[in-house]
């Protein structure tokens, strides 16, 4: 009798996320895309066809999860999954070049544009609280208020662009000038745009 082909979600991604410690937040983003994912390319393989994890692997949602994976700093879960995923498919020799290559990428640190933007925009939402961060073309973009700015990765250098505005009231010149300073010791990092 021939043994039934694992399902990718089911088999191999859910009880090898058991045994990391993921941020429960992005734990739930990871399912969540995961699921959707599973919906689009039909790679279940109860009623789907698990020959789409080929597609799968080449997919930007593909780059998205690497992403949150990274963003957790959780790359060795990622890469248990694959290597799991290689033994659970290795009878398929298609599937398991796509899952050599995707290993491949997340062991190097190669990742496209979108995985970094991703990995970018969490970061800056962890140090930035209250202000809106999206990505907008090739950066990443944030605002509230009294700052805004965006940043964007130029030949493996960050381009930062920041924009503080804002009044305040003062009651004396020790005050006046403390912020002067300050605003000076910002703009001293900084080069004109």
């Amino acid at each position: 009798m021939k043994e039934m082909v694992k399902d990718f979600l089911r088999q191999v991604v859910n009880p090898t996320l058991i045994e990391f410690d993921i941020p429960a937040q992005i734990l739930t983003e990871i399912r969540k895309k995961l699921e959707i994912a599973e919906n689009k390319y039909d790679f279940s393989a109860f009623m789907g066809n698990p020959k789409n994890l080929v597609k799968f692997f080449q997919s930007p949602e593909w780059k998205e999860i690497v992403s949150l994976f990274k963003a957790a700093e959780a790359e060795a879960a990622l890469i248990k999954i694959l290597e799991r995923a290689k033994e659970a498919y290795k009878d398929d020799e298609e599937i398991v070049k796509a899952i050599e290559k995707a290993l491949e990428e997340v062991k190097s640190g190669k990742s496209e544009d979108i995985t970094n933007l991703e990995s970018l925009k969490k970061r800056i939402e962890s140090v930035l609280k209250d202000v809106e961060v999206k990505i907008s073309g090739d950066r990443v973009v944030f605002e509230s208020e009294k700052l805004e700015g965006y940043i964007e990765e130029e030949k493996g250098e960050y381009l930062v662009k920041i924009e503080v505005r804002g009044v305040k009231r003062a009651s004396n010149w020790n005050e006046i000038e403390s912020l002067l300073r300050e605003a000076e010791d910002l703009a001293s990092k900084l080069t004109p745009p």
